[in-house]
């Protein structure tokens, strides 16, 4: 039988049908499989639902349709997961780990004699195109923001953008000596993060270039201004 160990927080959520208005659900504490086996299950449910959610859009996804693409019984992806909001929660999560995670690799490999502006411009083009390699990424974020609210989903504990991205560039690029505040390293990742998400929801070829240019207008200021 697989094991998991329970996650030790549990984090802000869709906003409650019940109650006082204005209170926030939390999310649903996803177990975190420990065993070989039960990772596996969990990567095939995961990327069940991308494929589904790439091919025919997030209105496809069925706990049922993700278990028999999965190769597993419906009671098994309960096991792993709440419901349907909480599999394309994952989802989503799981293609904005893989892009940070190719974007704090081509962060090392920037030569450090490159200006701050100039690395902030690579670093954005790695950022989209990682994104934009991902054929449910797009429509896995148009769901999630039906489900999560703007401030949970910003929440670097979430996303590892301040932690792993920001942070590390600022190190390496700001001059010597700089400190960043926190708070403002955290405004950025806000700022940044929704112009973005705009981005990449944008078919419009002419509108995405309008986007393109605005982005890296408000990233240089903000880069500035850090």
């Amino acid at each position: 039988m697989a094991k998991f160990i329970q996650a030790p927080t549990e984090r802000p959520f869709r906003g409650s049908t019940g109650g006082a208005a204005g209170l926030v659900e939390a999310e649903p504490v996803r177990p975190i499989p420990v065993q070989n086996r039960a990772l596996r299950t969990r990567a095939a449910l995961l990327m069940a639902v991308e494929a589904l959610v790439a091919s025919e859009g997030a209105g496809a996804v069925t706990t049922t349709r993700v278990a028999d693409a999965a190769g597993v019984s419906v009671g098994t992806l309960y096991r792993y997961f709440a419901d349907r909001d909480d599999l394309l929660l994952a989802a989503y999560d799981a293609t904005v780990e893989r892009i940070v995670a190719t974007c704090a690799g081509a962060l090392e490999s920037l030569p450090g004699t490159i200006g701050i502006e100039e690395a902030a411009r690579r670093l954005l083009a790695v950022y989209l195109e990682a994104a934009e390699a991902i054929p449910s990424h797009a429509r896995l974020l148009k769901a999630m923001r039906a489900i999560r609210p703007v401030e949970a989903d910003h929440s670097d504990e979430r996303s590892g953008v301040v932690g792993e991205i920001l942070a590390p560039f600022f190190v390496r690029f700001a001059a010597s000596g700089t400190a960043v505040d926190p708070m403002r390293l955290n405004l950025l990742n806000v700022l940044m993060g929704t112009l973005v998400d705009l981005y990449l929801v944008t078919r419009d070829p002419q509108d995405r270039a309008v986007l393109r240019e605005e982005i890296e207008a408000h990233m240089l200021l903000a880069v500035a201004r850090l």
